[in-house]
């Protein structure tokens, strides 16, 4: 991610803003760090369209309050929609993240809102083929179980 921070500077000084100095901080990690104290610790506002564009995958957020889904702003995609890569993740209490396996054919949360304004048109392709709304995710037990609701069911 680092290679891809600095690679594209300007595009990411633009989408990241006042938090570009922090994140590329954050993802330049020397050898002998062990870790990093809680209040170094990046949200996936921060990261989520950096670790889609450079990892070329879908990265869904169900966290409460904040569901988004991430999107690349700079490839082509695949051409067939098997071959994209959706990662799930849910934030555990605000203390770790956990990936969560998603229904297949389930209703992505919308776009984290940036990424119309700084997608380049070989990335467009991206949304193509997945069924985008307003969900809200619900945890049901202390295990974290996650159920989606389909706010345009009836």
């Amino acid at each position: 991610m680092f290679d891809e921070i600095i690679g594209y500077e300007n595009l990411w000084r633009e989408v990241l803003g006042t938090s570009y100095e922090k994140v590329k901080t954050a993802v330049h990690c020397p050898d002998n760090q062990v870790g990093a104290s809680f209040d170094e610790w990046l949200t996936l506002s921060d990261m989520g369209l950096l670790i889609s564009t450079t990892f070329k995958v879908i990265l869904v957020n169900l966290s409460h309050g904040s569901c988004s889904t991430f999107l690349p702003l700079r490839s082509v995609p695949p051409s067939s929609l098997h071959s994209r890569l959706i990662i799930a993740m849910i934030n555990e209490r605000n203390i770790h993240w956990v990936r969560v396996k998603l229904i297949v054919n389930a209703p992505l949360p919308s776009l984290y809102p940036s990424w119309e304004r700084y997608v380049e048109e070989c990335a467009k392709g991206w949304r193509d083929g997945f069924v985008i709304r307003d969900i809200v995710p619900v945890v049901t037990s202390e295990e974290g179980t996650l159920s989606v609701v389909d706010l345009d069911s009836p």
